[in-house]
């Protein structure tokens, strides 16, 4: 059997529950990166490229509330 971890976020605000892994986590903080990196320099460039669509985990999806309670959650699979 195998392992598999994610986080089971809950919003204090709506109740909205959402789940997410490692991967999404290191995705978000990774576009996020890449988009600071090319918003400084693209005017030195000429011409800007559209930024990636940041998908924040510490924001409920549903009500953008920042209030979120996150609990480890593992499976065996």
């Amino acid at each position: 059997m195998r392992k598999v971890k994610e986080t089971r976020a809950t919003c204090k605000n709506c109740g909205h529950v959402w789940h997410y892994g490692k991967a999404e986590a290191w995705q978000s903080a990774g576009d996020a990166m890449s988009n600071a990196g090319k918003n400084m320099t693209c005017c030195g460039l000429g011409g800007c490229l559209p930024d990636k669509k940041v998908v924040d985990v510490n924001k409920c999806p549903q009500c953008g509330s920042r209030a979120v309670s996150k609990e480890q959650i593992i499976h065996e699979v």
